[in-house]
């Protein structure tokens, strides 16, 4: 029975990661740290939006082609699909209430997801098998979608705080793809030219650690800090840093897509627990 139990939770665990849940999750955090930044009450339709299009977004990446060619599928990717059917339809519905300037930068960042999965032409290659592209272009759109939308629908015009806080979520993603790639390097192919294919493991650990403290030193230059901001800083650095040091290839899934990805969350929660005091 315990046995039965634990097969059970696992493959509960196994479709909540596949259904692009979590990562949902973890943009929905780092779009209520841009609000506790700014001191800005949630607005939670920005946050709905966030997580909605996330999910979409990822699962239309991982499932369009296997769904275009085939047409019978597992009950599990069913459920996957009809969740993503719906949270489309809330992306849409949310997008109607939302001003102008907002609305223009959906738009972009839908576009730019548009491109990564499907090519222009029959010629070219979509952006996210275009080699050395990936990454930026991720990183570019977590950063965009978690920290824009909220401010720009809060009514913040463009400034020079703005754009450090968006190279500074744009450096965390980038590190944590890092740590995706470095556990892939064996799986990817040799087209995609990643970090670690181009530099090596090592260098690619050494180029991570880089960006931990660029990350934590820009931190201090934006506004809104809080008392115990060294501290949650800290931690946060520490906790990518052991991630980095113990990934390898060897490393099981669940390693990069769940407690990889989990860091967004666990920050969140660490200046929601530090703003109790």
């Amino acid at each position: 029975m315990f046995v039965y139990i634990l097969d059970k939770l696992k493959n509960i665990l196994d479709w909540y990661l596949q259904s692009s849940l979590h990562v949902a999750f973890a943009t929905a955090a780092l779009t209520g740290i841009t609000y506790f930044y700014a001191d800005l009450a949630l607005n939670w339709h920005i946050i709905a939006f966030v997580f909605c299009s996330t999910l979409c977004s990822y699962n239309i990446v991982k499932f369009y082609e296997f769904v275009v060619k085939n047409r019978h599928y597992k009950p599990t990717l069913k459920a996957i699909i009809l969740l993503t059917a719906v949270a489309l339809g809330f992306c849409f519905y949310l997008f109607l209430s939302f001003q102008l300037a907002t609305q223009l930068t959906i738009l972009a960042f839908g576009f730019l997801n548009f491109l990564y999965v499907i090519p222009l032409s029959k010629k070219s290659t979509n952006l996210r098998n275009s080699a050395g592209m990936k990454i930026y272009i991720v990183s570019v759109c977590w950063a965009g979608v978690t920290l824009l939308l909220p401010l720009l629908e809060a009514g913040f015009s463009i400034s020079s705080d703005m754009i450090l806080k968006f190279f500074q979520r744009f450096i965390l993603t980038l590190v944590l793809i890092l740590i995706f790639e470095i556990k892939d390097l064996e799986n990817d192919a040799v087209e995609l030219k990643t970090v670690p294919q181009n530099i090596g493991i090592e260098a690619t650990k050494k180029w991570i650690y880089f960006l931990c403290i660029l990350l934590f030193t820009l931190d201090f230059f934006k506004t809104g800090s809080y008392e115990y901001q060294m501290i949650v800083n800290a931690l946060l650095i520490g906790v990518i840093a052991l991630l980095t040091y113990f990934v390898n290839t060897n490393r099981s899934f669940y390693y990069t897509h769940l407690w990889a990805e989990s860091v967004p969350i666990f920050w969140y929660l660490l200046i929601l627990i530090a703003d109790l005091f």
